[in-house]
């Protein structure tokens, strides 16, 4: 009886080795069949059939749940699936949950991975979730505000959510603190100047504005104007010529001495950053577009406008001279 013990007992070690080895066999099957299932839908969102592959994805996650790879496919084939708008329908919405979820995941599994978080944003833009974005940013920021520092990311990523959604006051207060955080950073306060430019040139100085001349034309060049009046047969002067009307503004447009302030702001952190970099030839281009900006303010007192005009074409000239001897900065800020 004892010898039949311990042949039992004997057995059970090698009973739970096999079954074991079993589980880990039956583990590695399920594993090559999700690899395999992520390749085909690989394939199938090379060839632009998302739907498709998104369905392979979803048929290997009870198989390799864990796998990063696998959250990151689904986030970037549902993403394709988005149709971005002001309004999202409902399918957007569907896809941009799908991709969402995947990359929540993804954070989960890989935090270190920085393209988790990076997408998950980028989704919620795509579909104009600004509440959420909002909510986000602030967090960051006021977390970092507990340490006493500013958060970049956060005040860069609230600035872009107030601009999309026409809050600029809102957007140019987190680009200032985006730019007064870096007081050495030439880039950090040329962007700034060039967010300042992107500003008023959306709100009433566009193209109109720069065809525009303000200052009269004489009469005499007029075509078909004829010849002086005469009274008593003596020549009477001609009236002082009236300036010609300026375009029409738009009731958001930004004009008058709101529109000097801020190119004069814009054209002050430009030149900080020239000073930083005396050979940065994007923040001089930008002083030049940042000038004919502030240009526009002054239509009614064409000196003025032409004193503006004037350092304009004076900062465009440093800009291409400084270009033609090979220094160059990225292009201005993507809103």
């Amino acid at each position: 009886m004892d010898m039949e013990r311990l042949t039992r007992a004997g057995r059970a070690p090698a009973l739970l080795a096999v079954i074991a080895l079993g589980a880990a066999g039956l583990s590695g099957c399920r594993e090559l069949r999700g690899r395999k299932l992520i390749q085909d839908g690989t394939e199938l969102y090379k060839k632009g059939k998302y739907v498709e592959a998104v369905e392979l994805f979803q048929r290997a996650e009870p198989l390799v749940p864990e796998m990063p790879l696998l959250w990151l496919n689904v986030g970037y084939t549902c993403r394709q699936l988005i149709t971005p708008g002001t309004t999202p329908s409902s399918e957007t919405r569907r896809w941009a949950a799908c991709a969402l979820e995947a990359f929540g995941k993804l954070r989960q599994l890989a935090p270190r991975d920085p393209r988790g978080e990076q997408l998950y944003v980028q989704t919620l833009f795509d579909t104009n979730d600004f509440p959420t974005l909002e909510r986000i940013f602030l967090e960051q920021s006021r977390a970092a505000q507990a340490t006493g520092t500013v958060d970049l990311d956060a005040a860069t990523g609230l600035q872009q959510v107030y601009f999309k959604q026409g809050k600029w006051a809102q957007a140019l207060s987190w680009a200032r603190k985006a730019a007064d955080a870096r007081p050495g950073d030439a880039d950090a306060q040329y962007r700034l100047g060039a967010f300042i430019w992107q500003l008023l040139s959306s709100r009433g100085g566009g193209a109109a504005m720069s065809a525009f001349d303000p200052r009269p034309v004489p009469a005499s060049s007029e075509p078909g104007v004829a010849s002086p009046r005469r009274v008593h047969g003596k020549p009477v002067a001609p009236p002082p010529p009236a300036p010609p009307a300026p375009p029409p503004l738009a009731a958001d447009d930004i004009s008058g001495v709101l529109r000097v302030d801020l190119a004069d702001e814009g054209i002050r952190y430009l030149e900080k950053a020239v000073a930083l970099h005396p050979r940065h030839p994007d923040a001089m281009v930008y002083l030049n577009l940042l000038y004919r900006q502030k240009s526009f303010a002054f239509f009614a007192e064409p000196a003025k406008w032409q004193a503006a005009v004037d350092q304009a074409n004076e900062w465009q000239k440093r800009g291409l001279e400084a270009r033609a001897n090979g220094t160059g900065h990225p292009a201005g800020p993507k809103l």
